[in-house]
């Protein structure tokens, strides 16, 4: 027990937070979610049983009086006088006008009930002594089986199963027809005629169906002795050996309800008998459909368990973010001041024992850099006295005069373009020996790159072209000596493609937020992944070295003096050109005007 009690300690919070939550919320809350979910479709599923019996029962009782009705009519025929003299024997020898008068009537009553009982297609009376009635749809097909069977009753009513016919009016269709021969009143042996009332299949199967189910399902009739009277699908035919498996089990099962698997599914089958006829209504609903009636409500108990549980993750996440996540961002930070950035600051959101944790942090963190900085000033210090001591290695004042001499004999002479390009030479010793300040403004650095630029625009002729441009605002802020022009030299050294026909450097200064970014642009050879990849190794390195490059130099200068953040960076390099930026403080100032060559 002790054993697991320290593995558990060894866990980093985030796996404990996790184990809390998973074994005292997400197993509980699931467990009993599974369980009502059961439960609630076990009762789901009751309601669903009983409504569709319900509703078979409904839909079988107005079967039940459809087909009633019809046996209603079939009965009325024996009693009716005008049947019984519209088919007497003795018609034979009655005038046309009494024949005429009986058909008439009963033409009456059949109209009556066709116009009345849409589900009658046809009714057709044909005496023994040629008298004929057909009312309705005129229909043709093979009924004689139907009538031998009827001549068995002898006057009994035989309903037929669906069988095909030809309407005249829809071509092809189903009827399912009530044959009966008709005997005399008086002597009840005689035969008269028969009688034929055809409803239509379809009709039948549209009661049906839409009392329990519109598109899915399967609906059909079963007779007395076992044979279907109609179908609603061809997946139950009555002539397959799975079909008669399930008539048999509609006998063992009597009226109660079952499942049955057909062609792969799985159907909840409901039965009902009809008095009358003693046909049964079989219905098979897939248990796919009960389910769907079902989702809507089994998919609200889903969404509360679901929500029940996101609460819990809320809770977690409250927790995280309160608790452990300080912790871990403390843990973070300490690792960056490990690494050497002590710019690293925790922040100090409320008053509980976290807070105080940080707020000690920041002040170590703060003593710390303290004393690295003043480090930087002393060896900053250092790097400016050597570059004094460069600078004061020529005589500035004899280089003056002596090239102010030349510019004025060259005038003397009159080669005035000899004494521009003196001018611009005498400019560009000026500002970079002539002042000891390290700083000069973005105009100036701007000027003593124009002059440098000048000077190699005529060495080289038309094949270099540049623009200097700065914003107006920005012309006085200050900026460190030797920054920008050492860019420009290392693209005419090194990044100048003499087979092209021209070669174009673009030096932009602009305000973006409080700094100044100053971005050299050319087209030139550019550079390769590998020497890209040693320029940003070498712009992460501190300490002074002379093989270090020219940008890994700049860079350092400017982080020294205004601190992490500002410096170089590479933009884009490829073998279009190469992208450098460089970035500096800026407070505001007034003067400044455009640079543009």
């Amino acid at each position: 027990m002790r054993a697991r009690l320290w593995k558990f300690g060894n866990f980093s919070l985030k796996r404990k937070a996790f184990l809390i939550f998973l074994l005292f919320v997400t197993l509980p809350t699931f467990g009993v979610g599974v369980l009502v979910q059961h439960q609630f479709s076990r009762i789901l599923t009751q309601q669903f049983v009983e409504s569709t019996k319900r509703s078979l029962d409904t839909v079988t009782n107005q079967l039940t009086e459809e087909t009633k009705m019809v046996e209603d009519i079939a009965d009325y025929m024996i009693f009716s006088p005008d049947i019984r003299n519209f088919l007497h024997p003795s018609g034979l020898w009655m005038t046309g006008e009494q024949t005429e008068l009986y058909k008439e009537n009963i033409e009456g009553f059949l109209t009556f009930q066709l116009m009345s009982k849409n589900y009658i297609k046809s009714i057709m009376i044909q005496g023994l002594n040629e008298n004929r009635i057909h009312m309705g749809e005129p229909v043709s097909g093979n009924e004689n089986e139907w009538l031998q069977r009827a001549a068995q009753r002898k006057g009994g009513l035989v309903w037929s199963e669906a069988y095909p016919v030809t309407s005249d009016w829809y071509g092809p269709t189903k009827v399912i027809s009530l044959f009966r021969i008709i005997n005399s009143f008086d002597e009840i042996t005689q035969p008269l005629g028969k009688l034929i009332i055809r409803l239509d299949a379809s009709s039948i199967v549209n009661l049906l169906k839409s009392g329990i189910f519109k598109e899915t399902g399967i609906i059909f009739i079963v007779g007395k002795e076992g044979n279907l009277i109609l179908t609603s699908d061809d997946k139950v035919t009555g002539e397959r050996d799975t079909d008669k498996a399930l008539l048999d089990t509609l006998r063992k099962h009597g009226g109660d309800t079952f499942t049955y698997e057909l062609d792969g599914a799985s159907y909840l089958t409901f039965h009902q008998s009809m008095e009358n006829t003693g046909w049964q209504v079989v219905a098979m609903v897939p248990e796919a459909t009960m389910n769907e009636n079902t989702a809507g409500l089994k998919f609200i108990m889903l969404l509360i368990i679901v929500a029940t549980l996101i609460l819990g993750l809320a809770a977690l996440i409250g927790f995280h973010y309160t608790i452990i996540l300080p912790i871990l961002r403390l843990k973070r930070e300490t690792g960056r001041v490990k690494q050497g950035d002590f710019t690293v600051r925790v922040p100090i959101e409320s008053h509980d024992e976290i807070s105080e944790l940080n707020r000690q942090f920041n002040g170590m963190v703060m003593t710390i850099q303290e004393l690295i900085e003043y480090k930087y000033k002393l060896e900053l210090r250092q790097r400016e006295s050597e570059l004094k001591l460069l600078q004061k290695q020529m005589d500035p004042h004899f280089l003056y005069n002596t090239l102010d001499m030349i510019r004025w004999t060259a005038r003397l002479e009159k080669a005035s373009r000899t004494s521009q390009l003196i001018e611009m030479l005498s400019k560009f010793f000026r500002s970079s020996l002539g002042r000891e300040q390290d700083r000069s403004t973005i105009q100036q650095e701007l000027e003593f790159v124009q002059s440098y630029l000048f000077l190699q625009q005529k060495r080289l002729g038309g094949k270099l072209e540049y623009s200097l441009l700065a914003e107006a605002h920005i012309a006085d802020a200050a900026i460190l000596k030797l920054t920008i022009q050492p860019l420009v030299e290392n693209f005419l050294k090194h990044g100048l493609d003499s087979g092209q026909p021209r070669n174009f450097i673009k030096v932009k200064c602009y305000q973006v937020n409080q700094d100044i970014w100053i971005d050299v642009q050319d087209n030139g050879r550019g550079l390769s992944h590998e020497q890209i990849a040693e320029i940003r190794e070498s712009l992460t390195r501190s300490g002074h070295s002379d093989h270090r490059g020219a940008m890994a130099n700049i860079h350092e200068r400017l982080s020294i003096v205004f601190g992490a953040g500002y410096g170089l960076e590479i933009v884009a390099a490829s073998v279009e050109g190469t992208w450098i930026r460089l970035i500096i403080p800026y407070e505001a100032q007034n003067g400044g005007e455009w640079h543009e060559r």
